[in-house]
């Protein structure tokens, strides 16, 4: 990741990530990223669908900057918060917080005319990265994201490099920096009114997997709010092991957990809490997939699908086209990222949509991926009385056996542009004979290509997957 060259955008499919300390993360780079965005914050006008009109014209300029757990976030929150104050931004500081805890907030508020969270998300803790919440509530337009790109390598940005004095034309002068030691308690009871069943938590176990990261300080105070008792692990944070076998990408050690203790659910969370992975009372680890197949059916009984159809992405497993399709809904795919799947839900006016990987997005709700708000959603809509069981819901979906190999590349170079791999990938579509899938794509986050395949046979996908895996190795050296 340390090989972004001009005229590249610095944002890729979930903010800015690099090495803390390094690349775009480097002390000198941070400023001028912060330089660069309040150079395109001074016209607008472009951004509709970032910047509420009403926001704007009521003069909102406040930063609200929150962060995970890395030890190399402080820093980088110092040097951003300097940055605009000294712009004239008022800054806020919300500490530790979820990423959705930062969206919620950003358009909770009126004077907030930007969110930042500084998380890497799921990467381990010497990774970092900057994300930018609109007002909206939502992750910022790649619209947005282009011109604070176009600013950054121009040096245009308003400051110099490593965060000398310079401030933009109109600052009028340093800005205040607030602590709001409030922020994850607004955060909290935003989250407990969400709840639409909340005598379904109430004498409950609940096991909660907080991935050592920003999720630690809320999740189990929202499920004990709602009357549940918990039980959490990963959720010590020291700075250095965020995601650190643990969390939505490493869930076996919650699923023996919630057995363990007799839990009725489990739900592991990733780095910044956007992500939430469930475990039924057995110890079945689930997947996104089945929170939008059991949620997608709820809703749609409930007359709250008007499009009768769920949004997530090429990357969701063959059997929720399927068991959506039972219920009489469509499964509408979009490229890999959970903003890609946000813009179809609000253009198409799709209330329901998500990733695999436990982004899950209820627009009614909130506008962006919401780890904690998932699992409180996922236990409302779940079908049955009483002492509801996660188990017995996620009959509804039966997966197709899928593979996904990750090979490290040094470079990137246009997948069609790669004979062998084109032909590799043409085999396997051929001997899947309609009944599967592959897909091959870059990694937005890492420098990584990723070789998914379905089919009815575990073995035979495992090796075509294999086959492309070398293919994309001979070809990219």
């Amino acid at each position: 990741m340390n090989d972004v060259k001009e005229p590249a955008c610095i944002f890729g499919t979930d903010g800015i990530r690099d090495r803390a300390g390094e690349g775009l993360l480097a002390r000198d780079a941070v400023a001028r990223i912060a330089g660069a965005t309040i150079r395109a914050l001074e016209n607008l006008a472009p951004f509709g669908q970032d910047f509420p009109p009403a926001r704007i014209s009521a003069g909102a300029r406040r930063i609200l900057i929150g962060r995970d757990t890395r030890e190399s976030g402080e820093e980088i929150e110092g040097l951003i918060a300097e940055t605009f104050s000294r712009a004239g931004h008022p800054v806020t500081l919300l500490g530790v917080l979820p990423t959705p805890g930062v969206a919620c907030l950003s358009a909770r508020r009126p004077d907030a005319l930007l969110g930042i969270m500084i998380s890497a998300s799921h990467n381990p803790a010497e990774y970092n990265g900057i994300k930018y919440l609109s007002p909206a509530g939502a992750k910022s337009s790649p619209a947005f994201e282009e011109k604070v790109s176009a600013f950054y390598w121009s040096g245009r940005g308003g400051f110099a490099a490593g965060g000398s004095e310079g401030a933009s034309r109109d600052s009028g002068g340093r800005a205040p920096i607030e602590v709001d030691a409030g922020a994850a308690e607004e955060y909290i009871e935003s989250l407990v009114r969400a709840s639409r069943e909340p005598r379904r938590f109430r004498s409950r176990r609940v096991a909660v997997d907080a991935a050592n990261g920003a999720a630690a300080r809320v999740a189990s105070r929202v499920f004990e709010r709602l009357g549940a008792e918990v039980m959490a692990i990963a959720d010590r944070p020291d700075g250095r092991n965020i995601n650190e076998r643990c969390g939505s990408l490493h869930p076996q050690g919650l699923a023996r957990r919630v057995v363990e203790e007799r839990a009725d659910f489990g739900f592991a969370f990733d780095g910044d809490g956007d992500r939430m992975i469930p475990v039924t009372e057995k110890g079945k680890v689930l997947d996104g997939d089945y929170t939008l197949a059991i949620a997608g059916r709820a809703l749609h009984r409930a007359g709250s699908l008007p499009g009768k159809a769920v949004v997530a992405t090429v990357m969701s497993n063959l059997g929720l086209e399927k068991a959506l399709a039972k219920e009489g809904l469509k499964l509408i795919r979009t490229p890999v990222g959970d903003r890609h799947v946000y813009e179809t839900m609000v253009a198409e006016k799709h209330p329901l949509g998500g990733e695999q990987s436990g982004h899950i997005i209820f627009l009614d709700d909130a506008r962006t991926g919401d780890g904690i708000l998932a699992a409180i959603r996922l236990v409302d809509c779940l079908a049955g009385d009483g002492a509801v069981s996660l188990e017995e819901n996620s009959g509804i979906l039966k997966q197709y056996p899928q593979v996904l190999l990750n090979y490290q590349v040094p470079r990137r170079v246009p997948l069609e542009r790669l004979a062998e791999v084109e032909k590799a990938i043409a085999r396997a579509e051929q001997a899947l004979a309609g009944e599967g899938r592959v897909v091959v794509r870059y990694s937005g986050t890492e420098p990584l290509v990723r070789v998914m395949i379905e089919g009815p046979e575990q073995g035979a996908i495992e090796r075509l997957a294999r086959e492309i895996g070398a293919a994309v190795l001979e070809s990219i050296k």
